[in-house]
């Protein structure tokens, strides 16, 4: 199976179902809407159904520390060797944390990511560590620590509008316990996370935190200099909707790639 979603906004970890989402794994009666005859003479049409995905509270706070160390790359002037070590401020490694190089710029956006430590009582929460180099980037965005709390199993409303083809989902209406099956989704969310923002540093600027920066500064007015305390929703918005993405396309290898409409 191939198919391609559009949503407006984070997909908040859902896969939806039919007659317009993937009816094949769906356990609804069939729809009118899925005959072709019907559907061709309706010219426009909505539906809601309520759908499980998952949430977390993600929470980004400007930081005094980071596990984020840099060092340099033998013979090599144009890159940065970027490592961490979560031990140091008393956090575990998350899995497949790996070093790596850089582009090293003006404009450099370098990450990593640890987890609390395990109590057995309760699942981890993660901390995603973003930090700045560079003469733009390191007094723009220093240290930057979001925490993202363990994930929960959750319904939510989700909207279909046939005309503009789009799946948008609303407030959850109800939350289950966290559940400790989630761990290895959530690691494997962040450890693509951590590549999607290594894969977004040009020899120019990091095309993640342009983004951000670019906006607060054309459409807020907040210019290239010090930090601002509204760029922060800017990176939990950023981050929650790359893990909501990952998640969706994680969950089985054969559900569909999900395109995320700002």
């Amino acid at each position: 199976m191939n198919f391609s979603f559009h949503f407006i906004g984070t997909p908040r970890g859902v896969v939806p179902i039919g007659p317009d989402g993937i009816h094949e794994l769906g356990i609804l009666l069939p729809s009118p809407l899925s005959e072709a005859a019907t559907n061709t003479a309706i010219p426009s049409y909505n539906y809601t159904l309520d759908h499980q995905g998952l949430t977390t509270n993600i929470s980004c706070i400007y930081d005094m520390q980071s596990p984020i160390r840099f060092l340099p790359v033998h013979d090599n002037t144009f890159l940065v060797a970027v490592n961490g070590s979560c031990n140091e401020i008393g956090l575990a490694d998350v899995t497949n944390a790996l070093g790596y190089w850089t582009p090293d710029t003006m404009q450099t956006l370098t990450f990593w990511a640890c987890k609390s430590l395990p109590t057995g009582e309760q699942d981890p929460a993660y901390y995603i560590y973003l930090r700045g180099r560079g003469v733009i980037y390191e007094p723009v965005i220093g240290n930057v620590t979001c925490t993202v709390d363990p994930i929960q199993p959750a319904v939510f409303p989700v909207t279909y509008q046939s005309s503009t083809r789009v799946f948008s989902t609303q407030e959850r209406i109800s939350t289950s316990a966290p559940a400790s099956t989630f761990s290895d989704l959530i690691e494997y969310a962040i450890f693509t996370l951590g590549g999607v923002l290594r894969e977004a540093q040009t020899v120019s600027f990091n095309m993640v935190a342009g983004s951000v920066v670019g906006l607060g500064n054309k459409a807020m007015g907040f210019g290239l200099a010090g930090q601002h305390e509204q760029y922060l929703p800017l990176y939990e918005a950023m981050i929650r909707g790359i893990l909501a993405d990952q998640v969706c396309t994680s969950i089985n290898y054969s559900l569909p790639s999900l395109m995320v409409i700002p």
